[in-house]
């Protein structure tokens, strides 16, 4: 499936904007290929909470981008 990767960054721009942690999991997740658990780790947050931001971040990625 193609990526528009201008769009996504001009996407993640406008998440980092609203919510900086959400876009850096995005990061860690869509980039860095990191599981959810390492990514709580790298964050310093619970696995729940970093599942429930990669859950809202996708959701408004995909409104962005198909908006």
């Amino acid at each position: 499936r193609h990526v528009d990767f201008l769009a996504l960054d001009q996407a993640l721009a406008q998440l980092e904007a609203v919510d900086a942690r959400k876009a850096r999991i995005v990061e860690l997740r869509y980039f860095a290929g990191l599981e959810m658990t390492d990514i709580a780790d790298v964050l310093s947050i619970s696995r729940a909470t970093a599942q429930r931001d990669w859950d809202v971040a996708r959701t408004f990625l995909f409104q962005v981008l198909n908006g």
